[in-house]
């Protein structure tokens, strides 16, 4: 897996009511985008609060990115999502010019002494 020149983090804010149908609809945009080419992860994640949720996508460049607000499963996505939502959602698109990835990314627990 390559490492995402483009980081899209999306915090959903909504309606505590609809939550499952949101999920749902979250769920089939996530198997959608999973499939596209230049897709390098996408995950829904849930939040301590009701009917939150955040929404974590890599992408290998702008030009992946931007094909996704093209396809069918995000269309669907726009068309549906508005009447699940309490408020707009906050999206922020993070441009990567380095990855730093840990040496050791299972350190030991440092209460486990010999």
């Amino acid at each position: 897996m390559s490492d995402p020149q483009r980081l899209l983090v999306a915090e959903l804010h909504g309606l505590t009511g609809r939550r499952q149908e949101l999920r749902e609809l979250l769920d089939e945009l996530a198997e959608g985008a999973g499939g596209e080419h230049g897709c390098v992860s996408f995950r829904v994640l849930t939040t301590a609060e009701p009917g939150e949720f955040v929404l974590l996508s890599g992408w290998a460049d702008e030009q992946a990115l931007s094909a996704h607000y093209a396809t069918p499963h995000y269309r669907r996505y726009r068309q549906q999502v508005g009447p699940l939502l309490a408020r707009p959602s906050d999206v922020v698109v993070h441009h990567v010019t380095q990855t730093v990835r840990a040496l050791d990314p299972n350190p030991p627990d440092p209460g486990d002494v010999d």
